[in-house]
Parts: C-alpha cells; structure tokens; sequence
C-alpha cells in the first residue's frame, strides 16, 4: 500500500494555484459554471504529458466536428451527450467514458446539461478548434518542467 509522504504539497484549486506541488485537488463543483450561449471551457492543467479541460454544456450546446493531435478520453460528469466519430454516435452518460485515438474527426452534443472532463494525451500540438475554444484561456496549473519523482513509500508491518 502507498501513502502520500507528509512533506507531499497537496493544493486546493478554485483558482489559478500560485505554485506547483506534487498534488493538485480540484474541486470541479465549484468550477462548474454554465453559459446559456455557448458551451463553457476551463483548462484546469495542462502540464505537457496531459491537458485537462472541464466542459459545460446546456442542452442542445455541442463541439462542431473537429480534430486534435492528441489522444482524448471524454468522461461524463453529469448529465447525458452524444459523442459522434467514424460515422458511429453514442450516447454517454453520467459515469461512462470513451476514448479516441489522435486525429480522428468528432463532435459532441449535449442532449441534456451536461458537465464533461476532456484528458487531451500529450498536450496538443494541433487542435482544429483551438481558436474557439482555447484562445484567451489559461490553464490553472501548468509546468513547463518536470518535477523531480517523489519516494513513495510503504507503511510498515
């Protein structure tokens, strides 16, 4: 069994954190927001191995077609979309997840509010919708260096 070394950083983010530590909580209920006009963005992290980006959607609200770079899993939070990609479309609700290789054509589509977390592997170099959807927005965390490995260790017997 691991644990967590005591002089682990574990930071709470509702916002931009001022340092990197080597455990980051976000609290994804208190960054949710909904916009009635357009699906709302919040890249939580984006550290160069991943991206991660919290979506809203109001019902009806969806991602056009586009593609990325990156490899992605779309996780369902809440409420109900459909994931289109290769002619084929799901339906993804609360608790289910997919997972799509780098540039293939997709889109989402709310059928009811939904809130979803995009893991984008690596960060992307190229995404189609980048302009729309990424410019202007930072990121809450970012690194621009690797941390050096924490010695996890096992308690004793």
């Amino acid at each position: 069994m691991q644990h967590i070394p005591e002089n682990a950083e574990l930071q709470r983010s509702t916002e931009a954190p001022e340092e990197t530590g080597n455990l980051i909580v976000f609290d994804l209920h208190t960054l949710t927001r909904f916009q009635d006009d357009h699906p709302f963005v919040q890249i939580l992290s984006d550290i160069g191995n991943a991206r991660l980006v919290l979506f809203t959607f109001r019902a009806e609200q969806q991602l056009k077609e586009h593609t990325t770079s990156s490899q992605i899993i779309v996780q369902v939070l809440q409420g109900t979309i459909t994931f289109t990609a290769l002619d084929q479309s799901v339906k993804l609700h609360e608790g289910m997840l997919i997972q799509l290789e780098a540039t293939i054509p997709h889109s989402i589509t709310a059928e009811t509010d939904a809130v979803v977390l995009l893991t984008l592997t690596p960060s992307p170099s190229q995404h189609s919708l980048s302009k729309e959807l990424f410019q202007n927005r930072l990121p809450l965390l970012t690194r621009t260096t690797h941390p050096t490995p924490t010695e996890h260790t096992s308690p004793e017997n």
